[in-house]
Order: C-alpha cells, then sequence, then structure tokens
C-alpha cells in the first residue's frame, strides 16, 4: 500500500479550493483506493468535515503548513536551503512526528490552485512548498515530489530566479496558465477541477424549482469597478423580469454581500427573486443547475464549472492581474463564455457558451487522467 501526501489550500472554505480535493479524492478512490492519503491544510478542523465521506480512512493533518507559518516567523528567506533543511531536521520539535509521516511518503503532491501570489501575504509564504519539497527529494531520490494545475501569479523575476533550481527537482510540474508557464520543466495543462465532470466529483442538486441565473460576485473593492459591475448587474436583471435569482457563496462569508448587503434595496422587483445558497448548502447538497440556466460570476471555479455543465455564462472582470490571468486561461481553453471588463461604452452582461467545449473539455480531461496515470500514480 502506497502513501500519497496531498497538499492544498484547502478548509478556508472556498469552493474552488474544495473542489480541487474532492476531485483528486475522487480520482484516487477510482484508481488507488486501498492507499493511504494525507491531506495537508491549512484548516484540518473543517477540512474533516469538507472530507470526511469523500475517501476512506483520509488522514487531514497541517503540517508543512505550520512549518511555513515557522519559516516566515524566524525570517528564513527562501534561498536559505541550510535553514530549512535544519528546520525539517529537529527545527519544529512539536510536529517530529507528523514531519516524519511526511518523509515517509513515496509521493508529495502540491495541488493545483491560485495559492502563489507576491500581492497576497498569506499566498507569498507557500513559495516555501517549492523549497521543502525539493529539500525532502534530495534527501530522498525514491520519493516522487508532483505539481498540478499551479497559477503562480503575479509573480516576480527574483522568486522565479530562487525557485526555478527547487522546481527543477520536481518529477513533474504542471501549471494552469501560459503566465504561470516560466519553468524548462513545467506542463501547461488544465486546471484540476476539469477531471471532476470525467470523475463524476461535481455534486448537483437537480431540483425542478432551481434557479433560472445564478449569480456569484465577490467583494469587489475598487468603488469604481463595484459601481459598473452593479449597475450592469442590475440591467441584466431587469431584462429577465420573472427569472428567479440564486445567489452562490464561493467563499464564506465574503460572498454574501450581494445577498445580505443594500445592493438590491431599491430594486424590489430582484430582491423578491433572489435565493441564496450557502457555501455548505452547495457542499453538501450541490449546486442548483438546471437546463438553459445563465450564469454570472467572478469567481474562476464558478466560471470552469458552469461552463462545464454546459451554461452560458458571463466571467465578470475585478480589476486584478491575480482574477484576470485565471479567467483568460479559461478562455484560452475554449469556454466560450462572456470575459466583461466593462471598458467599452456599450458594455453589456450577454452570456455565451461554446457550444463545442463540453467535448473538447472531455478530451482535455482524459488527456490529464492518461498523463498522471502514466507518470504520476500508475
Amino acid at each position: 500500500m502506497a502513501t500519497h501526501y496531498l497538499i492544498s489550500t484547502a478548509g478556508f472554505p472556498n469552493y474552488g479550493d474544495e473542489q480541487i480535493v474532492r476531485t483528486w479524492l475522487a480520482f484516487f478512490k477510482k484508481v488507488h483506493a486501498n492507499d493511504q492519503i494525507i491531506l495537508d491544510v491549512p484548516f484540518p478542523s473543517r477540512a474533516q468535515f469538507l472530507f470526511k465521506d469523500e475517501f476512506p480512512d483520509l488522514l487531514i493533518v497541517d503540517t508543512i503548513w505550520n512549518l511555513i507559518y515557522l519559516a516566515e516567523s524566524k525570517g528564513i528567506t527562501l534561498d536559505d536551503t541550510n535553514s530549512l533543511f535544519e528546520l525539517l531536521h529537529g527545527g519544529d520539535p512539536r510536529n517530529a512526528v507528523p514531519i516524519k509521516a511526511m518523509f515517509g511518503a513515496d509521493s508529495l503532491h502540491l495541488l493545483g490552485g491560485g495559492y502563489f501570489s507576491v500581492d497576497h501575504i498569506e499566498f507569498k509564504r507557500t513559495f516555501y512548498f517549492f523549497a521543502l519539497l525539493s529539500i525532502i527529494k534530495d534527501k530522498n531520490p525514491k520519493t516522487k515530489i508532483f505539481a498540478t494545475g499551479l497559477g503562480l501569479t503575479p509573480i516576480n523575476s527574483d522568486i522565479v530566479s530562487t525557485i526555478k533550481g527547487y522546481v527543477a527537482n520536481f518529477d513533474y510540474f504542471g501549471v494552469r496558465d501560459r503566465v504561470s508557464d516560466l519553468f524548462p520543466n513545467a506542463t501547461l495543462e488544465v486546471d484540476d477541477v476539469f477531471l471532476s465532470k470525467s470523475l463524476r466529483a461535481i455534486k448537483i442538486n437537480k431540483s425542478d424549482d432551481n434557479p433560472d441565473i445564478l449569480v456569484s460576485i465577490q467583494p469587489i473593492f475598487d468603488d469604481k469597478i463595484r459601481k459598473v459591475v452593479i449597475e450592469n448587474l442590475i440591467f441584466f436583471l431587469k431584462q429577465h423580469k420573472n427569472a428567479k435569482i440564486g445567489i452562490l457563496e464561493a467563499m464564506v462569508p465574503d460572498d454574501n454581500w450581494l445577498y445580505f448587503g443594500d445592493v438590491f434595496n431599491q430594486e424590489p422587483d430582484i430582491k423578491e427573486r433572489l435565493i441564496f445558497y450557502d457555501f455548505w448548502t452547495l457542499w453538501t447538497d450541490g449546486i442548483p443547475f438546471k437546463k438553459n440556466q445563465l450564469w454570472i460570476s467572478t469567481r474562476f471555479h464558478f466560471h470552469l464549472i458552469g461552463a462545464l455543465l454546459g451554461a452560458k455564462g458571463t466571467a465578470i472582470s475585478i480589476g486584478t492581474q491575480y482574477y484576470d490571468v485565471k479567467h483568460q486561461s479559461l478562455i484560452d481553453w475554449g469556454t466560450g463564455w462572456q470575459f466583461q471588463n466593462f471598458t467599452k461604452k456599450y458594455s453589456v452582461i450577454e452570456p455565451k457558451i461554446n457550444c463545442f467545449f463540453q467535448v473538447k473539455s472531455k478530451h482535455l480531461a482524459e488527456q490529464k487522467i492518461k498523463r498522471v496515470e502514466r507518470m504520476l500514480y500508475p
């Protein structure tokens, strides 16, 4: 029985990050059901409730996350391999046994996601992961180290230069967008959630009275952009007078502002048609999908999931490189969704879909699954 050590940013919770883990657990349940899976996340208590039914005897820890917090608190620089080596070898005695378990794994796998960014302090410290896994690989050459579906931007040249040697040590290193394709051994591939539909890992609520329109808008901190987005959203919803509208909460509690805030106070016709789907309802009961539904989202993974399900949609830019790169990657992969940044004078929300995307996405998912089964988990 092999031991596979998965590293993720799941447990916050944020629907996309949780869906990535659900997808990989579905893969292992199908292909390596008798193996041991250890999932390392920053929020293990919530993750226990999120994934308790997804894979038998799943062990959930926060070992490597504690290590990067400790490295940051000690002021260890990313290129200080000696100090990072010492951290793994007695430098964190409270986690001595958990670290031993990490060294004992047959493989260490950074699951996909955009949890690397110089613009977010919580995602800047994660660059330590590349160093720590590389050091473990140097100590135990038989240990396989993988990364799949990573988004690495925004990133600066100093970090690229520093981690280049660590990345070279990976047995497989997959990135999900062209902007993140920065290393000689990197493979440009689709986001991990592309595999969800093929693995039947997308949970769907098939109720007959599901909403006609699904909306997921995260907080927008630029007042000008926020105003334009809200004005266009209201205009669109007014055009669909009898449509039921579902508000989806991808991240808790950030994404509930559209429902509980004052956005629609002056629009009683819209407000009375709103239905709120909190994260936990979406996670346990499924996404309230139905045929001919329209989706509007600033969230990357709802863009992807909506397109995988065949829904017409509009992805909305909130004006940051971090999110624009994500959405553009899906446009490049062919979702056919409208990507709207409201920069043109007569910009409006017009949900669209590439009618061939479901066929293409199935092919892309099958390609990636075959590559994973051949190169990562034979």
